[in-house]
């Protein structure tokens, strides 16, 4: 079985997003900003804002601090792409990067 990570990335980033998530816990998390701006795989964008805030807002308890959290996403081919995550204080909104790479970015 071979590595699970991508083989030579050509950029050291896949996708940057800053995902918003409003008061009303009907409302799911959605993307307020990207980079690269044409950043086009919407299935990927729709799973980044589950994983930004995989819980009702209402019911979280936040402290004066943010919090920072990682993911790993396995597509078909079984390799993984890794997301660095930073919530703000009042959990209103999430930046994330999605990676190929395992190394932290900050």
């Amino acid at each position: 079985m071979g590595s699970r990570l991508r083989e030579n990335p050509e950029k050291v980033f896949e996708v940057y997003v800053e995902v918003t998530h409003l008061k009303a816990s009907s409302s799911d998390p959605e993307v307020r900003r990207q980079f690269p701006e044409d950043y086009n795989d919407q299935e990927v964008l729709q799973t980044l804002t589950k994983f930004c805030f995989p819980f009702y807002v209402d019911s979280l308890t936040v402290s004066q601090v943010g919090q920072n959290f990682t993911f790993v996403l396995t597509d078909v081919d079984s390799k993984q792409r890794f997301g660095f995550c930073r919530l703000s204080s009042g959990a209103k909104t999430c930046f994330c990067i999605l990676r190929a790479l395992s190394i932290t970015p900050w």
